[in-house]
């Protein structure tokens, strides 16, 4: 991705600062003479690519203040690891070598590696990157030529643009062969006999959102994996219809606060001075201008819960001007909104192993990521347009998003769920009150997942009730449940307490309007 406003490459630095390790390049205009500059700043955070689509290329010539932000947040951080190929010369340009912390040299590497002291030398034509790319990893049609060219020219040319992401794509892979050949042998793998081979049984993927109706109730679980149909225990009351509409539209606000200036401008008084109130009055004036006003022209159907709508959008609204606020202390106005809001795809998957060594894939898609600066923390949030009527199981859900997302980014990541209607709640989860349920309990549902869901009409032991046992009275799938499970009143004795404080140990805060 080649990125070129001030914004959006600040946006990127912000989310780069969340990668355990990185891997850079730069390119220089005019580094023959007495005044190099430095042009452009690659970096990889996904060490698999071999594309570069994954890749960042920073436009910063002649834009000392981005240099200043990436060496601030990048450079100097010792928690993420910058591993460079030719460490001595890029730092000239990124900090120096006084400031930057935790730098690898691949070049470095190499050079110990084929030192002729050694028992078994590494092998190759020279200590360039291409060619380590080449003879090392097995790269084809390498590009050299680019090497050369005018970084300073504007616009670079497409040649110019892949030569300088593949640079990142290569340097990833050779350091990954560099440090197999550098650490231990792995063990041997365990042997599995045959009985054991017959046990390990391959199940599809579950999706969080089947998590947690498994926590609400087992049998629901197993209509919806075999005949598909609604899970969503609705009070009576409350609106429903409007949870699509809703995530849009919060989308559509975020998209549209990052690329409207007038949205930061609102933030422009210092901290002092700053009215959250008077804050949140003018976005939703913005927001309603630009696009609910169109968006309700163009859905008459939806007339009858616009106002509803409103509301929920309204009150999430005054929410995220609050953390905007907190954040204002720590970015400029022209940036907080960016830094705060994190744009990125959304879809999270992690593989648990279960208890019985069995294995199970989890997916989920969350709807928002956000970052404290003054928790110096990602947190990931869920919206809901009605209000959970099992707290617990809305934690389940939230607990496996954040945990799929921590071992993604490899930080820690807070989580929480707002309740937009009927009037705004949230619950709000800090990554050490989840971390013991995800690990301790959730591997255990999952294993009991799979045995529900391998449950056949008419055997015994079929999924059991569920401990919430009011809920039977809300269930969008009453009928079908009756029939197809043939309740009768000795499952209900039999089940009643059997899930009751599944997490207790995780001390939790519900609050209106606090947290994240």
């Amino acid at each position: 991705m080649y990125l070129t406003t001030p914004n959006k490459i600040r946006q990127i630095i912000s989310q780069l600062t969340t990668y355990p390790t990185l891997w850079l390049d730069t390119e220089v205009a005019d580094w023959q003479t007495s005044n190099p500059r430095l042009s452009l700043i690659q970096i990889l955070a996904d060490p698999t690519d071999r594309t570069g689509d994954r890749a960042y290329i920073l436009d910063v010539l002649d834009n000392p203040y981005l240099v200043k932000d990436f060496v601030d947040q990048i450079m100097v951080n010792p928690d993420i690891e910058k591993v460079f190929h030719n460490a001595s010369f890029d730092l000239k340009f990124l900090g120096g070598k006084q400031h930057a912390q935790n730098i690898t040299c691949t070049f470095k590497l190499v050079r110990k590696l084929t030192k002729k002291s050694r028992k078994n030398p590494l092998q190759v034509s020279n200590k360039q990157l291409k060619t380590l790319a080449v003879e090392l990893c097995h790269f084809t049609n390498v590009d050299k030529t680019e090497q050369s060219s005018d970084w300073g020219q504007r616009p670079l040319t497409p040649k110019q643009l892949h030569y300088a992401k593949m640079d990142t794509v290569y340097l990833a892979h050779v350091h990954h062969h560099l440090l197999q050949l550098t650490q231990p042998p792995t063990p041997p793998p365990v042997v599995i006999t045959p009985k054991q081979q017959t046990e390990s049984v391959e199940h599809p993927p579950f999706s969080a959102t089947k998590v947690r109706v498994a926590f609400e109730c087992p049998r629901l679980f197993y209509l919806k994996q075999h005949f598909d149909g609604n899970t969503l225990f609705i009070p009576p009351g409350q609106s429903i219809g409007i949870g699509t509409a809703f995530h849009t539209l919060a989308q559509q606000f975020i998209k549209l606060a990052q690329e409207d200036s007038q949205f930061s401008d609102l933030l422009e008084p210092s901290v002092d001075q700053l009215n959250r109130e008077t804050v949140a009055m003018g976005m939703q004036q913005l927001f309603y201008q630009q696009v609910f006003f169109p968006y309700i022209e163009s859905h008459p159907e939806m007339a009858t819960v616009l106002p509803k709508l409103w509301q929920g959008l309204t009150a999430l609204i005054q929410r995220w001007v609050k953390l905007l606020v907190v954040n204002r202390r720590y970015c400029l106005h022209q940036t907080v909104i960016n830094q705060t809001f994190i744009l990125e795809e959304h879809k999270l998957s992690y593989r648990f192993t279960l208890p019985n060594g069995n294995s199970q894939d989890v997916t989920g898609r969350f709807d928002s990521l956000l970052f404290n600066f003054e928790r110096n923390r990602l947190c990931l949030i869920d919206y809901k347009t009605y209000e959970p009527v099992d707290p617990s199981a809305q934690l389940a859900q939230v607990a496996l998003y954040g945990y799929m997302l921590s071992q993604t980014k490899g930080v820690l990541v807070d989580s929480g769920v707002y309740c937009v209607l009927p009037e705004f709640k949230e619950y709000a989860y800090s990554w050490e009150q989840l971390e013991a349920a995800v690990h301790e309990l959730i591997p255990h549902k999952l294993q009991q997942m799979q045995n529900w869901v391998s449950w056949q009409h008419p055997h015994s032991n079929p999924p059991p009730l569920t401990s919430n046992t009011h809920l039977c009275d809300i269930c969008p799938q009453q009928e079908t449940c009756q029939t197809y499970f043939e309740v009768r009143s000795a499952d209900i004795e039999q089940k009643k307490g059997e899930d009751e404080g599944i997490f207790d140990g995780a001390e939790v805060s519900t609050t209106k309007g606090e947290g994240a």
